[in-house]
């Protein structure tokens, strides 16, 4: 289901920043079929666009100039009118602001946050009205954005209203922290938010995102033949899917999911 222009609130783009861009590239391109296409953005070194069948469906570029020794990591961005306005709004709310807005010529102007529970995330504005389109919710492709924070009512309160989300109670408990949060945008639901307990320990809060597979037990055998790792082994839940987290070979964390039937 490819979708083009997504509605603002709802996220519209994926990406890797990773430590080692090549390793990294590799390693998708294997696991799940990825095709790619780089772009030269001179000193920033190559930005680098990946798609499945159907189309783009995120990219990765290399660590950012003074941020040597950070963990490669996938991050969200999330469809906004306007950026500077969503920003100032974002730190009235509690956030803040990480890096000042910044301009991509001819594609938009972004900027990067955090939640006030600590969680990093990302806004867009397009600089046009389509705004580009992203594949979604189909094989090889992002499916799910999920929020894992120790303020889940909070949370749902500080995007609801910087991004008008209408949020839903799952009836799937978090067993010691309450219920599972669901998110839409225009009817569509992308995600969650997760409340973390105690068993997370220290882990700060943040975002994950969920790439959907045929089969997650080969996905899994095939990340540790490319040199990634199991970071959650697999896992069923009921009514949802098999789920699993992996680890690329820079340390870079995602989901991948089997949905369930119906789910």
């Amino acid at each position: 289901m490819p979708i083009t222009a997504p509605a603002p609130g709802a996220p519209c783009w994926f990406e890797l920043s990773s430590s080692a861009p090549n390793v990294s590239l590799a390693f998708y391109c294997a696991l799940f079929g990825w095709q790619s296409a780089s772009q030269d953005m001179g000193g920033m070194g190559s930005y680098t666009f990946l798609s499945n069948a159907s189309g783009v469906v995120g990219a990765l570029c290399g660590l950012p100039p003074g941020s040597e020794g950070r963990r490669s990591a996938w991050g969200v961005y999330f469809l906004v009118a306007n950026v500077d306005a969503s920003v100032a709004q974002a730190r009235a709310l509690g956030g803040q602001l990480l890096f000042d807005p910044f301009d991509v010529p001819g594609m938009g102007r972004g900027a990067c946050l955090a939640d006030p529970g600590g969680a990093v995330f990302s806004l867009w504005q397009p600089a046009s009205a389509e705004g580009g389109g992203l594949a979604l919710f189909e094989t090889c492709a992002f499916g799910w954005v999920e929020l894992a924070t120790r303020d889940a009512e909070g949370m749902r309160d500080f995007y609801s209203t910087l991004l008008g989300w209408t949020c839903t109670t799952s009836p799937i408990p978090v067993p010691g922290a309450g219920n599972y949060i669901e998110y839409a945008v225009a009817g569509t639901r992308y995600g969650g938010i997760l409340p973390m307990t105690k068993e997370w320990g220290d882990m700060p809060a943040h975002w994950s995102m969920y790439v959907l597979v045929d089969d997650v037990d080969v996905c899994l055998r095939r990340t540790q033949e490319l040199g990634g790792s199991v970071c959650v082994p697999a896992f069923d839940v009921p009514g949802v899917g098999r789920i699993a987290r992996i680890d690329d070979p820079t340390g870079a964390g995602l989901y991948v999911i089997r949905m369930a039937a119906g789910a």
